[in-house]
């Protein structure tokens, strides 16, 4: 039996690290070339009642009728979602519609499962006001 493999012995060659990473273990000096990204320019639906757009070819053919479908909690009112809509994009909201898909069971060979079920809310806005996606 040959173990080669994981004895100490049998090192490899080191490689030479490529000229543009840089030196190893050298610590940056000078100017920082990263991006920064101001992350107040983006909307965090995560901390509200809103997580964000649906996507779906429905919900896009909609937006030409001024109504816009949102992803929210499941717990999740319809004056909430109205306050939220209007205080994040500075619409004026004239309805919405809520509906609630459940979850449904899905095979994979002989496993079971359940496709997660999700909370749409249609928002209808005013004459006038429209959502830049």
């Amino acid at each position: 039996m040959k173990l080669g493999i994981f004895r100490k012995d049998n090192k490899k060659e080191k490689s030479e690290t490529p000229k543009e990473f840089g030196e190893v273990g050298a610590e940056k000096t000078g100017e920082d070339n990263s991006q920064h990204i101001d992350m107040s320019k983006f909307r965090n639906f995560e901390y509200g009642v809103l997580k964000g757009f649906y996507v779906s070819e429905k919900a896009s053919g909609l937006a030409s009728f001024n109504q816009y479908v949102f992803k929210v909690f499941d717990n999740a009112t319809k004056n909430e979602v109205k306050k939220e809509v209007e205080k994040n994009f500075s619409v004026k909201v004239k309805g919405i519609k809520v509906v609630n898909l459940p979850r449904k069971s899905r095979t994979v060979g002989r496993h079971k499962g359940f496709k997660r079920g999700v909370k749409k809310a249609v928002v209808v806005l005013e004459k006038g006001y429209d959502i830049k996606q």
